[in-house]
């Protein structure tokens, strides 16, 4: 290589060092929308480093209409208020029935009404819609 195009070479290495090039990417794959309207079947759950256990005859389900979202919590019914702007999410005034059940069922509602009101994000997972926030990841199945 000559004196000249070494010099060049080094130069540009220091700049870009120094901050002053740019570097723009473009993602290999545009990020996934999240279209959460409908109803959503829960099949697997985390809230507090603890596993939500799901009986299979106790529905644990969540829709959402427009900035509405309601469903069922394992015993009772909830709703609430739903917002979602780019990827972030909220969710407020949530309430429900008050009706008692055995207690793993109890158990298991309180940790996913507890996981819900600490939701703060949501993306699509394949098919599957993923709640998330501090120590919850709540995962979601169209319900058909």
């Amino acid at each position: 290589m000559s004196r000249p195009v070494i010099a060049a070479l080094a130069a540009l290495f220091v700049f870009a060092a120094c901050g002053g090039a740019a570097v723009t990417t473009t993602p290999s794959e545009p990020p996934t929308v999240v279209h959460p309207n409908g109803e959503w079947q829960l099949i697997e759950g985390s809230v507090d480093g603890q596993t939500l256990t799901l009986p299979p005859d106790v529905p644990v389900t969540l829709v959402v209409e427009g900035s509405g979202v309601s469903g069922r919590s394992g015993c009772n019914q909830y709703f609430g208020e739903f917002t979602l702007v780019d990827g972030r999410v909220t969710l407020g005034g949530l309430g429900g029935t008050e009706m008692a059940c055995e207690e793993p069922i109890m158990a298991l509602e309180a940790a996913y009404l507890g996981g819900l009101a600490k939701v703060d994000s949501a993306r699509m997972d394949g098919e599957a819609l993923v709640l998330t926030g501090p120590a919850v990841e709540l995962r979601f199945e169209r319900a058909g």
